[in-house]
């Protein structure tokens, strides 16, 4: 006896569903459409008429045959001129071309047609309308004279039933000149948010100078799960900047690699010798997570003495930084030193100024360091205690804009 294969058949079907509304949902997620709706009302009505027809003055025609009316729909007016008595008989009208509409019209022409009468009977003054008073703004009026007559100086008969005349006014117009849109379709690409069109990046070695030292950069970096964000442009060698903190580093973030002794908050020294102090100090792999907010860099516990007069002279406060190498102290004063060479103007309990990474070449026991009070000089390590300012050297094809502030 054959076993049903329907149970089977019927899980091939609901896995198939369950398929094809997972590849319906998939696609979902990747596939949306951005629907724009409005509407776009173009709203404006072209009307001229006339308005307030009358005769100003006649001589020698039939008043009562003698009218100038306005057809129902005040597009036409309906002239009749009866019973031209002698040469010099006439009669002027007067009558407004009133814009009812909303958009500004240019009168071209006040037209007679369905004529009457003798040719030797004279229509004058509607060419006015063209020259005087061509464009009639919307809700605004012009208002023309003109004149029928049999001129003085005609010297044949208007002929058998000439005496009277008649026409239809008819104005000829077009859209006049207003004030006309000057909008323009274009494409901007801008920062979320930015109201200024973004600025573009360039390579920072390649473009910052000594103008740009002291500059705040937004470089932030996780160091013992606490973000330091307060950076400064240091040097630029041509090849790749250099940041440098801007003030001590607190001896709570002090990385243990470096095996260094502390004193108080800022104070850091070593009592076992002057190579444990600067192996400590440049020593990359020891500042890894000062240099892990950019990928490529690496960073050193302080700059070298030579990169910190470059820098200083490079600055706009130009010094003539002078290494003394006679001495062993006072070997240069940093004249107006503030800010980024000298980040305190008074001694910090147990730390007496900042580390340089370089030994005194005269006597191989001392390191350079900056004097809190401005001096650029060497001691040997274990005189004096000094604090930390981290320098991060960035990748050489690192970029950013440079403004007030140096953006990367």
């Amino acid at each position: 006896m054959k076993k049903s294969n329907k149970k089977s058949k019927n899980i091939i079907i609901v896995s198939l569903l369950i398929l094809l509304l997972a590849l319906a949902v998939g696609y979902a997620a990747f596939s949306d459409i951005l629907t724009i709706s409005g509407t776009a009302n173009a709203k404006g009505t072209f009307n001229l008429e006339f308005q307030n027809s009358e005769i100003v003055t006649l001589v020698g025609v039939n008043e009562e045959g003698t009218k100038a009316e306005i057809s129902e729909d005040k597009n036409i007016l309906n002239v009749n001129v009866a019973d031209l008595a002698y040469p010099g008989a006439g009669v002027e009208f007067s009558v407004d071309i009133v814009n009812v509409g909303t958009i500004p019209a240019q009168v071209n022409a006040v037209t007679p047609t369905n004529i009457t009468g003798s040719e030797h009977i004279k229509i004058e003054g509607l060419e006015a309308i063209t020259t005087a008073h061509p464009t009639i703004e919307a809700g605004e009026k012009c208002n023309i004279h003109f004149t029928v007559e049999w001129p003085v100086t005609a010297t044949d008969p208007l002929g058998e039933d000439g005496e009277s005349t008649s026409f239809n006014l008819e104005i000829e117009y077009t859209q006049g000149t207003g004030k006309e849109f000057e909008g323009s379709a274009k494409h901007e690409d801008e920062a979320i948010g930015s109201t200024t069109p973004v600025e573009p990046k360039v390579n920072l070695a390649e473009t910052i100078t000594g103008s740009d030292y002291g500059k705040a950069i937004n470089y932030s970096v996780a160091v013992q799960g606490e973000q330091v964000n307060n950076w400064k442009v240091f040097y630029n060698d041509g090849a790749n900047v250099y940041i440098i903190l801007d003030g001590y580093l607190e001896n709570r973030l002090l990385p243990v690699e470096t095996g260094l002794q502390t004193s108080d908050k800022y104070g850091v020294y070593s009592n076992t010798n002057r190579d444990t102090l600067l192996t400590a100090l440049t020593k990359t792999s020891n500042w890894s997570e000062f240099a892990s907010g950019i990928e490529g860099a690496t960073a050193t516990g302080s700059p070298t003495n030579t990169m910190f007069i470059a820098s200083w002279n490079e600055n706009p406060k130009v010094n003539d930084i002078k290494l003394n190498t006679e001495t062993n102290y006072s070997n240069g004063e940093l004249r107006d030193s503030t800010g980024l060479y000298k980040p305190y103007g008074s001694i910090i309990s147990n730390c007496h100024g900042w580390w340089l990474t370089s030994i005194d070449a005269n006597n191989t026991n001392n390191l350079w360091h900056a004097n809190y009070l401005g001096y650029f000089t060497t001691y040997p390590y274990t005189a004096n205690i000094m604090g930390i300012r981290p320098v991060v050297k960035l990748p050489s094809n690192i970029t950013g804009i440079i403004g007030d502030t140096i953006e990367i």
